[in-house]
């Protein structure tokens, strides 16, 4: 079955808040789904067939990369994955799963937060948002989170993508310590690392394009939203959740990274030329020395 992909609001967010569950799945590491969640295109239903890979079930493609879904009755998420629970007013709050692994070196673990989103219908009620690490739970009625999920999926799905850049830019924080003495002072080991160091190079460059569209809601959430409203309210979730203050630390901690790995690069490319001119130096005199060789033996041959 072709999935039915919509970003931003969509009918069935009620079925989804009966279900009482959804997945959420990482897209960003298969460049196949570029398409789904760099559209741009709030509110607007596309069709998942012509795009190779897509997922399977039906679902919704986040501007943050994920991909959305209900399973048919509530399930716990698999490894490593992100899953949404609802529960009814005066049900048990619940809290979000545990982050399910440690988190990478350098990284700080952030708190489980608790914020309560207004309604925009004040008969509706509120909802109660419980997000961690590893996942989200919310309280609310039917219609609460029809007027609001929207904006709660973006904020929610920001929250994440943060917290997978933060351990992405913690990996090549830690590489790039690694190959310092590459950078100050590059030598013949800097020329077998260098598959490697073009690899984090790359990596570093693929998240800098992709930063300022996941950072993008923070500074104009329009694009992202379909109505006002919408915009409104991921604001006010963004400014309890702290995300600006967290999108200003990123930013620091990428540039950083991607200074390094372009004196990195930049002088890896200055010692292969280096590397490459002495080499030929050395071929020039070794066959200056070998004609030298070939015309004393001529000339003190018997």
């Amino acid at each position: 079955m072709k999935p039915h992909i919509t970003v931003g609001p969509s009918p069935d967010v009620a079925d989804l808040y009966a279900r009482k569950c959804i997945s959420v799945v990482d897209l960003t590491a298969d460049p196949s789904y570029r398409g789904l969640w760099r559209s741009n295109r709030p509110g607007a239903a596309r069709d998942a067939g012509s795009t190779p890979g897509a997922p399977t079930e039906p679902g919704f493609a986040s501007s943050m990369g994920y991909w959305l879904s209900s399973p048919g009755l509530p399930a716990a998420s698999s490894a490593g994955g992100l899953t949404i629970t609802f529960a009814a007013q005066g049900e048990d709050a619940g809290s979000p799963p545990d982050h399910p692994a440690r988190p990478p070196l350098g990284v700080e673990p952030r708190p489980v937060q608790t914020v309560r989103v207004k309604s925009p219908n004040s008969g509706d009620g509120d909802v109660m948002l419980t997000v961690g690490p590893g996942g989200a739970h919310v309280v609310s009625t039917p219609a609460a989170w029809k007027a609001l999920a929207e904006p709660v999926l973006l904020a929610l799905c920001q929250y994440w993508r943060f917290s997978v850049i933060d351990a992405e830019i913690a990996r090549l924080t830690e590489h790039a310590h690694g190959d310092l003495d590459h950078a100050n002072m590059p030598g013949v080991s800097t020329l077998r690392a260098h598959r490697r160091v073009v690899q984090s190079a790359r990596d570093v460059r693929a998240l800098m394009l992709d930063l300022p569209h996941f950072e993008g809601p923070l500074t104009d959430p329009f694009p992202f939203c379909s109505s006002e409203r919408s915009a409104q309210v991921y604001e006010s979730l963004a400014e309890k959740l702290r995300l600006e203050e967290w999108c200003e630390l990123i930013d620091e901690r990428a540039e950083a990274v991607e200074d390094t790995y372009e004196a990195l690069t930049e002088k890896l490319f200055e010692y292969k030329n280096f590397a490459w001119e002495a080499l030929l130096e050395v071929l020039i005199v070794v066959i200056l020395l070998t004609e030298l060789s070939l015309a004393l033996y001529e000339a003190f041959a018997p």
